[in-house]
């Protein structure tokens, strides 16, 4: 008796190919449309902007700052703390300080931009320099996660491997269809050709080095 009777599993992977085609339809869209962004990187363009707003920073930390002018990094924490909660800002990449002019920069690297905050806690102004790119330089760097964070590399991980079971559960359906069954096996033989005979042909290469 077969490990998996062969009902189970052609009804199991019908079921399975149906519910993971609706739950990955968004994304399936995405990854696709900002691949063949990614493939016309001049369609972008012009489609970042720059911005620049410059605040007083809030009486509690400015405090905090000038009885600390000479100690300015034990402040980070609260520095960090502030702008997360003010502007949304996490994951900072780099932190300085310029102890002569009491100054505190941060560097936050976003999805298509950046922002740099420049805190002064002489003059007592937030100085913030930010680029924001617009909807096709966010996806581009979505689909390769770049800047994205943790949570949004799960996001790609998990949703590429619930796309290889949706091609693994097509197959075994089509397996499931006699009269249909050749012409889909020729069409997988093409599908993986086509693309190899590409890139053996047409995609420059370094070759004769060991």
């Amino acid at each position: 008796m077969p490990l998996i009777n062969k009902r189970t599993l052609y009804s199991t992977s019908r079921a399975l190919h149906i519910y993971l085609s609706t739950a990955l339809l968004f994304l399936l869209i995405l990854f696709s449309v900002s691949g063949i962004v990614l493939n016309h990187v001049d369609w972008l363009e012009g489609d970042k902007s720059d911005g620049q707003l410059t605040t007083s920073l809030p009486s509690a930390l400015l405090e905090q700052g000038q009885e600390n002018l000479a100690t300015l990094p034990i402040l980070y924490p609260e520095i960090e703390a502030y702008l997360a909660n003010q502007y949304g800002l996490t994951k900072v990449k780099s932190i300085d300080w310029e102890k002569e002019d009491a100054l505190v920069m941060l560097d936050y690297p976003l999805p298509a931009g950046f922002a740099f905050a420049e805190l002064n806690f002489i003059s007592g102004e937030l100085n913030l320099e930010y680029q924001t790119g617009g909807f096709l330089s966010l996806i581009g760097d979505l689909h390769k996660g770049r800047h994205s964070g943790e949570a949004w590399s799960w996001v790609i991980d998990i949703s590429a491997v619930l796309m290889i079971f949706f091609a693994i559960t097509g197959m075994i359906i089509l397996f499931q269809n006699r009269k249909k069954r050749l012409v889909g096996i020729w069409l997988t033989v093409l599908g993986v050709a086509t693309p190899a005979v590409i890139y053996l042909c047409w995609v420059p290469q370094l070759k004769g080095v060991s």
